[in-house]
């Protein structure tokens, strides 16, 4: 399995764990619309901690996943 590439944005090259923060943040992002739809927020004593905590696992995930 190759090393993953720098992107290339106009001339400025972005490093490929900026695309694992943005594609962690759009599952994070589903994630919570499904959790707010089925009404399961009540259910954890500091929400907020609680997303961050989901956005750090499905990040690490994403990069033990890809790399």
């Amino acid at each position: 399995m190759s090393a993953p590439r720098d992107i290339d944005l106009g001339g400025i090259l972005v490093d490929p764990f900026v695309r694992y923060l943005f594609f962690a943040l759009v599952i994070l992002i589903a994630v919570r619309f499904v959790v707010g739809r089925l009404g399961l927020r009540s259910m954890f004593a500091n929400p907020p901690l609680a997303e961050a905590a989901l956005y750090v696992c499905i990040l690490v995930s994403l990069v033990t996943r890809w790399i």
